[in-house]
């Protein structure tokens, strides 16, 4: 069963407005909003976008990698991490269960991603803050990247397919989510969570270079994230210890960011405008 036209319609027009909202609410007051630099920003940023396309069209050549060396190695971590957290993500689900969080969570799970991910990489090319664009989007860049390795060889299932008395109720909802899930989803890419690790990187970037027009994007990326926590662990997706990991990965990619963005653009920027 394809996912309805209709719904898949209303994440992408919800999202829009979200982050539509969100830049006015956080933009630096100098900035202003028009088309004009709508235009400005595919002209001055299209690297940063093309590299940020190549890294989307990545994942899915990973989850295809995964697929196949799920059924050929079976390299399930997903005891291993039970042996350590056991059932203490069930708390969530058992203590909190309701209709309308069931519901609000799971659309939420899918637009607060959305949302987040692509504020979180526009907002710098869109304010033209070079600097800060090129070292948010070296920082995202790196945090997936770390993560492959995981994908690949640390597989760990979500933990409403894991645990008997919990359910994925983002996954099951209804049935066109659940068929949109299993297109685009390996249900074992669990370890570590790019749903922190990804905002957390450019909040900890963000934060480092501490510019006060960033404020109140920082703010906003902080209650993403901590909803976002909550949502995973609810939802029965995330593991405690994925979420740990996603904090580490975020963590580790901003050091690595600090010492490689320069160079990193100063390659891309060689490569890409020769051409």
């Amino acid at each position: 069963m394809e996912l309805d036209f209709l719904l898949l319609f209303s994440w992408f027009v919800t999202t829009a407005i979200i982050s539509i909202s969100v830049l006015i609410i956080c933009k630096p007051s100098e900035v202003q909003l028009n088309l004009e630099q709508v235009q400005k920003m595919f002209k001055n940023y299209w690297i940063h976008i093309f590299v940020g396309i190549l890294a989307i069209l990545s994942k899915f050549i990973v989850d295809n990698i995964d697929r196949s060396l799920m059924v050929k190695e079976q390299l399930d971590m997903t005891e291993l991490i039970f042996l350590i957290e056991g059932k203490s993500v069930l708390f969530f689900q058992e203590t909190l269960r309701h209709n309308i969080l069931d519901f609000l969570l799971t659309h939420f799970y899918i637009i607060g991603l959305m949302t987040t991910t692509f504020c979180t990489f526009i907002f710098p090319l869109y304010f033209d803050d070079r600097k800060m664009a090129n070292r948010v989007s070296t920082s995202i860049l790196w945090s997936y990247f770390l993560a492959v390795p995981f994908f690949l060889f640390f597989n760990v299932r979500v933990t409403g397919d894991y645990i008997t008395e919990m359910e994925s109720i983002a996954y099951n909802l209804s049935p066109e989510i659940n068929s949109w899930f299993r297109t685009i989803d390996t249900f074992s890419n669990g370890m570590p969570s790019l749903h922190v690790a990804l905002p957390l990187s450019a909040y900890l970037t963000l934060r480092n270079w501490n510019k006060k027009e960033w404020n109140k994007f920082q703010n906003f990326l902080l209650v993403m994230i901590s909803l976002t926590i909550f949502s995973i662990l609810y939802l029965g997706i995330h593991w405690i210890l994925d979420i740990i990991a996603g904090f580490i990965i975020a963590m580790l990619a901003v050091m690595i960011s600090n010492k490689t963005n320069e160079a990193f653009w100063r390659f891309t920027y060689s490569k890409l405008s020769s051409k």
